[in-house]
């Protein structure tokens, strides 16, 4: 059985899309007031945003208005049902409760902006179709053809689109207990459709204790199967779940389940690509996120194929910036390689990976090829990319070999076969190209996934060795766990989703739980201790929990603590100073300025005046504000 929406209503607007959820085996609300209390707040805080507001002319709202008008659908008469509940809310008028499970769909269409329509599965006739209605179809009323109309079999559940619900649509599904539930809306808001769409889904699993699958409907795919699902299939879908998980950008979803399901039917692995122009790598979370996506993948039963670009490295890779890149040597990019692949697999699994270097087949390449491969795209094409246009708006140099370069890493795909590539959302225009060229050659185009940029410690700027707001995947336990800790609340979503191995659903787990005003803080070490042990082992993360408790929560001396060693002095206040400088890499004046700040302790007792310091022994403890411990040794 399947939902979905004919080529002509395509036709008329075609950038119409739905996002589908798919929710069987409903039991009692576990928490009725949760559910009671999730849509008056939605509610209230709506009308207090709809104040003074014209309801009709909000952009969303005109989208739907332009959208039933090129349908035939007079949009004054027939609002959409998204504009009905927003007017209701606005006016003050209460929204009838009907069940629990259509207070919470109100709720997310007043709280996203998006129509969303709820129906009984069990009493489908066949599929269910959004097409134009003919003479065969049954209404609740008479009326013309070719009205725009939900439709299973003959049986109308919709009438003029979005406006209404007829008996037949109506009548049981406050009582059923498998729905098809559908967010309609159009391509620019995508992203915000599968919003709505994976709240409802999760809210509808955690409240109803239901099984939910979640799809999308398009021009690319008119149809999502919403019964009688395959083991295959089933699998295919949580597969799509992790994949998807954290990432900032993709190729449709439907395009990427179906190379997934098409792969588990042939037995085969995707081939995962990464392409990797190595610089000096010292490899901290932010580097490793789109290595942990490689990883997911490989656990998944795919392969990964690194390309090292040894060749293109020495173009160099123009992507964001504002002049010609130094190239470097082949000796330099070689080094650099060897020093990523003794690092890289700490993270993704060496048997199952591949590794290359792209000179094996770019530095094979007679003129005749590049010629060949040039004419694969224009000019116009390159210039699309924002660096180059607005250095060539600016009058600002650019090498012919740099527009060589996205040519050169997208031909990477050909000659692997790429059915995959992954990058930083800065690499775009570069894995988009791949895939062009990929069809230009013959080839099944590549999917592509996009990993967002990781902002660091300070929760400001991408992370970085020279901000100093990394997290080292080489640090002790200990350190990654309290950098960890020191995130800002907003980023502990973030961070799960982009540097832990943690389901997507368990994650939305605990979104709830913060939600439900569980202490940051405690969400925040689980975070920790699931990043330490990604890279450090079981025994080193609890060692590193127990210790963040001990120092930061108990207030104890770190057992750990590193000895540094301080001369003999008849100014012990300067020689403190001198010894902690050279332990911290703090300048003196910086260790004088916490000193005046009362963040320096010697045997728990805050230090108020350098001159005050007579003797130091061996042994004595210092403590620089809550978590860095020294013991001293005087020499």
């Amino acid at each position: 059985m399947f939902f979905k929406v004919d080529e002509q209503v395509f036709q008329k607007v075609n950038d119409y899309c739905v996002g589908v959820v798919v929710a069987c085996g409903f039991t009692q609300p576990k928490d009725l007031d949760g559910l009671y209390n999730y849509s008056k707040s939605t509610f209230k805080d709506a009308f207090e945003q709809l104040k003074n507001v014209d309801i009709k002319t909000m952009p969303k709202i005109e989208q739907y208005r332009l959208a039933m008008n090129e349908l035939g659908v007079n949009s004054n008469k027939h609002h959409s049902s998204v504009e009905a509940l927003l007017r209701r809310v606005q006016s003050g008028d209460s929204i009838e409760s009907t069940s629990p499970v259509i207070d919470l769909g109100n709720a997310i269409s007043v709280k996203h902006g998006f129509p969303i329509g709820m129906h009984n599965i069990d009493s489908f006739l066949g599929d269910m179709e959004v097409r134009f209605s003919n003479d065969d179809d049954i209404f609740d009323d008479k009326v013309g053809q070719s009205e725009p109309v939900y439709v299973t079999g003959n049986s109308v559940r919709t009438r003029n689109w979005l406006w209404r619900q007829t008996e037949a649509g109506r009548s049981t599904t406050g009582n059923a207990s498998n729905l098809l539930i559908l967010v309609d809306g159009f391509e620019d808001r995508t992203d915000d459709i599968i919003k709505a769409r994976d709240e409802l889904a999760f809210l509808l699993k955690t409240h109803f204790g239901c099984d939910v699958r979640v799809g999308f409907v398009s021009s690319k795919k008119t149809s999502y199967k919403i019964a009688g699902l395959t083991e295959i299939e089933k699998s295919a879908e949580d597969d799509l779940k992790i994949v998807l998980k954290g990432s900032a950008g993709h190729t449709d979803e439907s395009e990427i389940y179906d190379r997934l399901l098409k792969a588990k039917n042939e037995k085969r692995a995707l081939r995962v690509k990464l392409g990797l122009d190595p610089s000096s790598p010292d490899l901290h979370i932010g580097h490793a996120v789109v290595l942990r996506k490689i990883r997911q993948f490989q656990e998944l039963g795919h392969v990964a194929v690194i390309i090292f670009g040894d060749f293109t490295g020495m173009v160099g890779d123009p992507s964001g910036k504002s002049k010609t890149r130094n190239q470097l040597t082949l000796e330099e990019v070689r080094q650099n390689a060897k020093t990523y692949q003794d690092q890289i697999f700490k993270i993704i699994d060496p048997n199952k990976t591949e590794t290359h270097f792209n000179s094996d087949w770019l530095g094979k390449m007679t003129f005749e090829d590049v010629l060949i491969l040039c004419g694969k795209t224009t000019v116009a094409r390159i210039l699309e990319r924002d660096d180059f246009t607005t250095r060539f708006k600016n009058h600002t140099p650019i090498g012919l070999h740099e527009f060589l370069y996205p040519l050169l890493q997208a031909y990477d795909s050909v000659a692997i076969k790429a059915d995959i590539e992954i990058g930083g959302t800065d690499q775009m225009f570069n894995i988009n190209m791949g895939r062009r060229i990929m069809q230009a050659y013959g080839c099944e185009s590549q999917l592509t996934l996009f990993m967002p940029l990781l902002e660091g410690t300070d929760g400001v700027e991408k992370m970085g060795k020279s901000l100093n707001n990394y997290v080292g995947i080489y640090e002790p336990a200990a350190v990654i766990y309290e950098k960890v800790m020191s995130i800002p609340d907003n980023l502990i979503i973030k961070y799960f989703n982009l540097c832990t191995d943690l389901h997507p659903e368990e994650i939305q787990q605990i979104q709830l739980s913060l939600d439900n005003d569980t202490n940051p803080r405690d969400v925040k070490m689980k975070l920790a201790y699931e990043i330490t042990l990604l890279y450090c082992g079981e025994e080193a993360a609890r060692e590193a929990e127990d210790r963040f408790v001990s120092v930061y929560q108990k207030g104890e001396f770190a057992s750990d603590a590193p000895i540094i060693e301080i001369a003999t002095s008849e100014d012990w206040g300067y020689a403190l100073v001198t010894a902690l400088a050279n332990a911290t890499g703090k300048s003196k004046s910086d260790i004088r300025r916490l000193v005046k700040q009362s963040a320096v302790s010697l045997n728990g007792e805050k230090i108020s005046d350098l001159n005050n310091i007579t003797n130091l022994q061996t042994d004595d403890s210092i403590q620089i504000g809550k978590g860095t411990f020294y013991k001293l040794s005087v020499v």
